[in-house]
């Protein structure tokens, strides 16, 4: 029940939900820290920053994107250019100015009280009890659970998005909403590019327990769009 201003240059003048993507500080104020799955962030990122390119093979692309998706020849071919994606994202972040592990180490070395930790994944699984935790660290003060529930369903992906979640829009900001989807796309060379910048930070945030998943990965995978134009659900 606060004004979320947008774009919005600081300070404010009232009291507000400000969104950043800035690396956490240790004099940070109170905030809340959003953490998501670094492999599921690069999916995510590469269906948004793609959404512009024209369908189809050789796109006539912006400077800015050549540099964004390097030897892309159709953007519905994620895994033929996914690790070029994600090479470029860790070595030159379109967010923060830093890539998802250098990120992550900002929040671990500022070890700050106030900055209040929401996983992701935890609010798919258990959208009351993680937001509800997160308001009283936030607040120090218990949790309305009646108004935890009311916006958990105003802003759930079912009511935001219009369909089921997993129902997926390409097209769509609000394009799948299901955690573990890296797994439908990440290569073993995409896996390998992203481990290499940003493996020690999956195994730190909990994320992996050792470095196997990359070799968990097969070399190529079969586009899921593609299984579906051809009829093989398998």
């Amino acid at each position: 029940q606060l004004p979320y201003p947008r774009n919005s240059l600081l300070p404010v003048g009232c009291p507000a939900v400000v969104h950043g993507h800035e690396r956490v500080w240790k004099r940070y104020p109170k905030c809340v820290y959003v953490m998501r799955d670094g492999r599921d962030v690069m999916v995510s990122q590469y269906f948004f920053m793609s959404k512009s390119i024209p369908d189809g093979d050789n796109p006539r692309m912006t400077a800015r994107q050549h540099r964004m998706f390097p030897s892309l020849v159709n953007k519905a071919n994620v895994h033929d250019n996914l690790t070029a994606f994600v090479n470029r994202m860790m070595r030159k972040p379109e967010s923060a100015r830093a890539n998802w592990g250098e990120h992550l180490r900002s929040y671990y070395a500022s070890d700050n009280p106030n900055v209040v930790l929401l996983r992701y994944e935890d609010l798919m699984q258990d959208g009351p009890n993680t937001l509800g935790r997160v308001m009283s660290e936030l607040t120090g003060e218990e949790a309305d659970a009646d108004r935890v529930r009311e916006s958990l369903d105003r802003f759930s992906f079912e009511r935001q998005a219009g369909r089921r979640r997993g129902d997926e829009r390409r097209s769509n900001f609000l394009r799948k909403g299901l955690v573990g989807d890296w797994t439908n796309h990440f290569t073993r060379s995409a896996a390998e590019a992203f481990d290499r910048s940003c493996g020690d930070m999956l195994i730190r945030a909990s994320y992996e327990t050792d470095r196997s998943w990359v070799e968990s990965c097969n070399p190529a995978l079969p586009d899921p769009a593609a299984a579906l134009t051809t009829g093989n659900r398998s």
